[in-house]
């Protein structure tokens, strides 16, 4: 596994499974182990955070600006990654290839981008979570249809194939978020293998179908 397979599931848990109201029912549960798992296997939990690196939150009512301690230890594993604080324990060269690419793009779309601008580092944190958060949204657009026709609509049926036509086009066109998205999260880009992953980080390796199945026949 990837830490582009840890995107997708981060995707899955936010936009299904992150509720109130289902948080704690097991295929919540499981997702966030496995999720919990792989930010463990690929550097990306708090575990990983960096001592040395200091910085002051400004809170919105507090008057006295938050230490990095203070402000981490208010978040989990999750909000640690979704926030892109891991950026901040990383070596910024770390992420070289990314900017690099960053760079070209503008310098081809614009003529005479702004010099001092360009001489600036690239934010690899303010674009992370731009798309990360854009990824969220095109998620919840593209995410399968799966509801059960009452009866036989044609007008229901075609309007569902029109929406399914449009989502597969999106899905055919996101690659180079995702990849992008990969390559912020991990820049090596490594690959886990399961076996590793169960018995080095302790991931439930399950059949995430039936644990839903179940899930939906016992409330539904």
């Amino acid at each position: 596994m990837t830490a582009k397979d840890l995107l997708y599931k981060l995707l899955d848990y936010n936009y299904l499974w992150a509720k109130a109201d289902v948080i704690n029912d097991k295929p919540s549960v499981i997702r966030r182990q496995q999720i919990e798992s792989l930010l463990d296997a690929f550097g990306l939990s708090k575990k990983y955070v960096n001592p040395l690196v200091q910085i002051k939150y400004s809170i919105i009512g507090e008057k006295e600006k938050l230490s990095r301690a203070k402000q981490l230890n208010k978040l989990t594993n999750i909000e640690y990654l979704q926030r892109g604080e891991f950026l901040h324990d990383r070596p910024y060269g770390e992420n070289k290839e990314l900017s690099e690419r960053a760079i070209k793009k503008i310098k081809e779309l614009y003529e005479h981008p702004p010099e001092d601008r360009m001489k600036r580092p690239v934010d690899i944190g303010w674009m992370f979570n731009d798309l990360l958060n854009f990824r969220q949204e095109i998620y919840k657009v593209a995410y399968p249809w799966g509801g059960m026709l009452e009866g036989f609509s044609v007008g229901l049926i075609y309007s569902q194939y029109l929406q399914s036509e449009l989502k597969n086009l999106i899905k055919e066109n996101i690659e180079e978020i995702d990849n992008t998205l990969w390559l912020i999260l991990d820049p090596k880009q490594k690959e886990i293998d399961i076996e590793e992953l169960k018995n080095k980080f302790d991931y439930p390796d399950v059949d995430l179908d039936n644990i839903d199945l179940d899930w939906r026949i016992d409330n539904y």
